[in-house]
């Protein structure tokens, strides 16, 4: 059986669109070539691909065993093309990123930036989304790489994963907020009765933990009144905005918060010691990243690094100290360890605290 890309381009197309006249215009073809190449696609199938019908064109039951590999070779023609490339010197200077919802802000704005200040030529997108959303887009070649949660992809054979440090979260909450009334040992097991806030999906590394921390701990007050999530979104912003308005704990890194720690609008607590994450940089494992991937490979790991190094001397100053003791607020550009955001944020000098 004897198939070239050309005619499979061309089943493809139909199977997408459904009618040959919309089939043909999106990949350039008349209408009459197009039904030429799908006649001879099905004699040399030896069966019937397409039912024709008044309405256009459906697939038959051999039709879709077809299509399957046919996509799944077209993925591979694509990626041998671009292997080429590599080889050969003709990059593009194309990169499409996955950033999930936590990673976004810990370190892939700032290993973006960094790549096109060396790069400033290259084109660059990014999908910013939940682990859960970005995987299928990995599959399907949409994307070069993400940057999510590690366990996520860690059991997918298809999936190779560069791991990174683990990363503590914190709950922020408003100032003023009654938990701050609380002792430390009261605030964890108290904070499971106001909304919670964070992501719509979980890494499996921390939905058991989550689950049995909400569900399974004796209430300190407001009885029955926990849920596993109360507001679920991708931006942390938002998550951010929903604290300060509201009795709502949410789900933060220390970054994000700093400012609005160092001004007196949020304040934040430590989570759990399971509530945290391990990021890592995931790509398909038969497809080789290009020159401009392993660049921000290499970006991503420094702003990491960076990061660790910043969360570790900054905790003690802007975390929450006991009932209605604020942490002292640590200016982000004061000394080496400066938050890996103040480039973009700025920051001020501030006294010491004793």
């Amino acid at each position: 059986m004897d198939f070239d890309l050309r005619l499979l381009r061309c089943a493809l197309a139909l199977a997408d669109h459904r009618n040959f006249a919309r089939a043909a215009g999106a990949i350039h073809l008349s209408q009459p070539a197009l039904s030429r190449a799908i006649k001879e696609l099905e004699q040399r199938a030896g069966t019937r691909l397409f039912d024709r019908t008044s309405q256009g064109a459906e697939p038959t039951d051999a039709g879709m065993v077809f299509l399957d590999h046919a996509r799944e070779v077209m993925s591979r023609a694509a990626d041998l093309g671009r292997e080429m490339n590599l080889l050969t010197g003709l990059e593009k200077g194309e990169l499409c990123i996955g950033a999930g919802t936590y990673a976004t802000n810990l370190f892939v704005d700032k290993a973006v930036g960094r790549l096109m200040r060396e790069h400033p030529s290259v084109r660059i997108s990014i999908a910013n989304d939940n682990w859960s959303n970005l995987l299928p887009l990995l599959r399907k070649r949409e994307l070069d790489l993400a940057v999510i949660e590690a366990t996520a992809a860690a059991a997918d054979p298809e999936m190779r994963v560069i791991k990174m440090h683990w990363h503590k979260g914190y709950l922020a909450m408003r100032a003023g907020h009654p938990l701050l009334k609380s002792g430390p040992a009261q605030q964890l097991d108290e904070t499971w009765n106001y909304p919670f806030v964070t992501t719509s999906r979980f890494p499996p590394s921390l939905f058991k933990e989550l689950a049995a921390a909400l569900l399974g701990s004796q209430p300190v007050a407001k009885p029955g009144s926990r849920a596993l999530v109360s507001v679920a979104c991708e931006s942390l912003h938002m998550m951010k905005t929903i604290a300060q308005e509201s009795d709502a704990v949410a789900l933060l890194p220390l970054n994000v918060i700093a400012d609005e720690i160092e001004s007196g609008v949020l304040v934040a607590i430590p989570g759990p010691p399971w509530m945290g994450a391990a990021f890592g940089i995931v790509h398909l494992a038969h497809r080789s990243l290009s020159p401009l991937g392993e660049n921000f490979v290499r970006f991503v790991r420094d702003a990491d690094a960076d990061l660790v190094a910043w969360e570790t001397a900054a905790a003690p100053r802007l975390l929450h100290q006991g009932p209605e003791k604020p942490g002292i607020a640590y200016a982000p550009d004061r000394t080496r360890v400066a938050s890996p955001n103040a480039g973009s944020r700025g920051g001020r000098r501030v006294a010491a605290g004793p």
